[in-house]
């Protein structure tokens, strides 16, 4: 018989009272076959929540009011979901329980059938080819020398636009919904900063980072072009490129990793040191020797990708129908599809199934997805649709489909509600034999 697993002393900081189960124990194994049994392969992960020091959060995550700032977090309110990571986040924010980051901080957990929970990575680790499949495990080996998930699901959702920033490594893709943003009419102001203008020189850029710090504001984000967000439409953004995303709620897939470097030095939400520019940069990407050195940073700054006129162009992404998921009564559209920087980095589906529809789901590759709205099942998940949710109450809204389910045929999706059933896809890379879009 199975040894049970040994369970952890830590808690992750929203859910207190439950179990996490220590996944380097004997037992994890049968924790995992168990899951996979109980729910026909169909996991329910947990909403994980974080705050970023330099942001304020915009309240459309749907959690009650008083939830958005914890006691514990000194201050700093929740303003960003992590849907599906399955590696440490950095926000800067200190537990004031444990004088440390807040335990495994954004990290994706998955609800086991016995109401305890384990960290999604640990259950790859068990059996990587059960959950991600054989071309998914392969690519992760091969890429982070692990068996890992290779893209991360989140969503942020700021009071102000985010410091303008760039990452060195981090490709991302953005979905900025009307579910995620009601009440935003289609002729908004909310717009992104996204690169440099073309007259923008090498010196006057370089006048900018070194006034960091120094003055009133560095003005880096006088030097961008500025592009209003469409609604229910994608758009992506190459690594190595300025942006200050827009003050709307945006799901978000990237590379799994966080780095990050802040190019302006006084937001709407306060000042940021030079120092807090670099704190999320990984050695790899950028040596800390060189942190606050403008003219290094200039010299590895990359001004074509961030002057390209047809930037816009390249990188929007307008819905477009899926057809090989539609059905009766079932809406599919592509909102992010294509190739970016050469090749299939991520996609992002969205299913809506009319009141009484069902269809059966069975894409090429594992994937992570969410409720926008609604209820039904997603095989024997049952999903809803919340408001005011109440941070450490547990809600099933994310799931992820394995393997094995896709190995059984799918999975029936169903809508068991009076309104519309609305659930996101998020796919990692190269999942589809054929590029949608393309």
């Amino acid at each position: 018989m199975a040894s049970s697993p040994s369970i952890l002393s830590d808690k992750l900081h929203e859910y207190p009272q439950q179990d996490v189960i220590d996944g380097t124990s004997d037992g994890v194994a049968a924790v995992l076959d168990n899951c996979l049994n109980q729910t026909g392969g169909v996991l329910q992960l947990l909403h994980r929540y974080a705050g970023r020091t330099f942001c304020s959060p915009g309240k459309r995550l749907r959690l009650e009011e008083k939830s958005y700032y914890p006691d514990y977090m000194g201050g700093t309110g929740l303003d960003e979901i992590w849907m599906c990571c399955t590696v440490p986040i950095v926000t800067g924010v200190i537990d004031t329980r444990t004088n440390k980051a807040p335990y495994r901080e954004g990290e994706a957990h998955v609800l086991t059938p016995d109401g305890q929970v384990i960290s999604l990575q640990d259950l790859i680790t068990a059996n990587p080819e059960a959950v991600m499949g054989e071309k998914v495990t392969a690519f992760a080996k091969e890429t982070f020398g692990k068996p890992t998930w290779p893209i991360v699901s989140k969503k942020f959702d700021n009071l102000n636009p985010i410091p303008d920033h760039l990452h060195w490594s981090k490709w991302e893709v953005y979905d900025i919904n009307s579910y995620d943003n009601p009440g935003v009419c289609p002729s908004h102001y909310h717009t992104t900063a996204m690169g440099l203008y073309p007259f923008v020189t090498k010196d006057q850029f370089l006048a900018c980072m070194k006034s960091y710090g120094q003055g009133e504001y560095n003005g880096i984000r006088h030097l961008a072009p500025h592009t209003m967000m469409k609604l229910d439409d994608g758009f992506t953004m190459p690594n190595g490129v300025l942006h200050s995303p827009t003050d709307l709620c945006t799901h978000e897939l990237h590379v799994t990793m966080d780095e990050h470097f802040l190019a302006e030095d006084v937001t709407l939400d306060g000042r940021i040191s030079a120092e807090a520019a670099f704190y999320a940069c990984r050695e790899e990407d950028y040596p800390a020797a060189k942190h606050g050195d403008w003219d290094y940073l200039v010299e590895k700054f990359d001004f074509a990708a961030n002057q390209d006129p047809d930037f816009v162009l390249k990188n929007s992404r307008p819905a477009i129908p899926a057809e090989e998921f539609s059905a009766d009564g079932v809406d599919a559209k592509w909102i992010v599809y294509g190739e970016l920087l050469g090749d299939q980095k991520c996609s992002i589906l969205r299913l809506i199934l009319q009141p009484g529809a069902k269809t059966t789901f069975c894409p090429e590759c594992p994937t992570m997805f969410h409720t926008n709205g609604g209820s039904g099942r997603v095989g024997k998940l049952e999903v809803n649709y919340n408001q005011n949710m109440v941070l450490g109450q547990l809600y099933s809204e994310i799931g992820f489909i394995t393997q094995v389910a896709l190995n059984n045929g799918g999975v029936e999706i169903e809508n068991t509600g009076s309104e519309p059933l609305v659930l996101t896809f998020d796919f990692p890379q190269n999942a589809h034999s054929k590029t949608p879009g393309v």
